[in-house]
């Protein structure tokens, strides 16, 4: 198979700031893309960046394919899903009256685009044959979010909570042996530094955990290597510590903290913890496998809806709440099967467990359940959220058993994958 990645620093001139209550750049934000061929070629484009409107992913994903001379179905745009990073803001908001939100999102969409084509252009001009391999990590930089309180459940950390610790990756050998480029995954929001303001009031830009974890990998590895993340099922997943914190009082009650700019010790510490039990896990995995051919597919799946009511932070924590039923919504789901992996992308924010059933049950040695894949859907949390009444229950606007439908939808369209590979 052919094999080739990319990395380019998004440019924030200063003249963007402030923005979205950011007063400056702390560590760089890029865009990392990677092109796998194996007669079937597939890109992957991944936006530090926390999430991205249909709009944007519309152009994004046109430009895409055609700078690498590909089907634009073929095409994935990801995000890191850092939270310490000004959006592309919404065609309302940029019809302001004083066009200041058009501008500066002007200029954040134009340094996004040169970004993505210098990374889809080293990754075509770098495509040279390589041999995959496959593997584990294991590492406890996450933990569940959801929190029960005196007044209900609310955002925070709970340490008996479900979790995914495992890491799962496909690096990527060169004919000489040596290590080319990573894909990797983590059931982590890139959130440390999330609403935390430091001295001047305000917040400082930042690739956050992921951002830290992906330049120490690449660090270990030298230039023109690329660690390409792509974020799992974090739902209802936070870092382990937070500058901006919620903890509980022996009453039960909620103290809020925030730390500022120390937490971003918090961010260096996590995220060289996360990237080094990936390179660790990458040295103790030798063996490449027979990648074989690739199949590309998606898939729709209808799920119930539910309403959304607006300002859900002014009620919540709660023990009481209707959720109210809403017209369905369509999940577009998609797959790329290579050999012993399976990448499977879907909009929806999953929880945790959600993505470990799909994993326990696919046919594929290694699957890797990414999300916020092509676009954003908010939270599809697993059944329980909805009697816990948590926030992601609340701010979702997919019905209980949602998330369930589309595991078993996602498991099954794997095995059918599967099945016509053998035959």
């Amino acid at each position: 198979m052919l094999t080739g990645a990319g990395k380019e620093k998004i440019e924030l001139p200063s003249s963007l700031f402030p923005i979205e209550g950011f007063g400056r750049v702390h560590d760089d934000l890029y865009v990392r893309a990677m092109l796998l061929d194996t007669g079937v070629p597939f890109l992957i484009v991944c936006f530090d960046t926390t999430s991205l409107r249909p709009y944007a992913v519309a152009a994004f994903r046109a430009q895409a394919a055609q700078a690498a001379d590909i089907p634009q179905e073929n095409v994935w745009i990801c995000v890191s899903h850092t939270f310490s990073a000004p959006h592309l803001r919404s065609e309302e908001a940029q019809a302001g009256e004083d066009g200041e939100v058009a501008r500066k999102n002007e200029i954040l969409f134009a340094s996004m685009t040169a970004a993505m084509q210098s990374a889809i252009a080293q990754a075509k001009a770098g495509l040279e044959e390589t041999r995959p391999v496959i593997g584990n990590a294991y590492c406890a930089v996450n933990v569940n979010r959801d929190m029960l309180t005196a007044s209900g459940w609310w955002l925070g950390a709970d340490d008996l909570g479900e979790s995914d610790k495992t890491v799962p990756f496909v690096k990527f050998l060169s004919k000489s042996g040596q290590t080319k480029a990573v894909l990797y995954s983590c059931d982590v929001q890139s959130s440390v530094m999330d609403h935390s303001k430091g001295a001047d009031g305000y917040s400082k830009v930042t690739g956050d955990l992921v951002g830290a974890a992906s330049r120490f990998i690449e660090k270990q590895y030298g230039d023109g290597f690329v660690a390409l993340f792509l974020i799992g099922a974090a739902g209802d997943q936070a870092p382990l510590f937070k500058a901006k914190h919620n903890i509980l009082n022996r009453d039960g009650s909620i103290e809020e903290t925030d730390i500022g700019d120390e937490g971003f010790v918090l961010v260096n510490a996590l995220g060289k913890k996360l990237g080094a039990q990936v390179v660790q896990a990458m040295e103790r995995v030798k063996q490449p496998f027979q990648p074989g051919e690739a199949t590309l597919r998606q898939t729709a799946v209808s799920c119930p809806g539910q309403k959304i009511i607006p300002n859900l932070r002014d009620i919540h924590p709660t023990k009481s709440y209707v959720f109210q039923p809403d017209e369905e919504r369509t999940v577009t789901v998609s797959y790329f099967t290579l050999g012993h992996v399976a990448l499977v992308g879907l909009g929806p924010e999953l929880s945790s467990t959600t993505a470990i059933d799909i994993k326990k049950d696919s046919p594929y040695p290694l699957t890797i359940v990414a999300t916020m894949v092509n676009g954003g859907d908010k939270y599809m949390p697993e059944h329980t959220a909805y009697d816990r009444i948590t926030y992601e229950a609340m701010n979702s606007k997919f019905a209980r058993g949602s998330a369930e439908l589309v595991a078993r939808h996602i498991t099954e369209t794997l095995k059918s994958i599967q099945k016509e590979g053998t035959t």
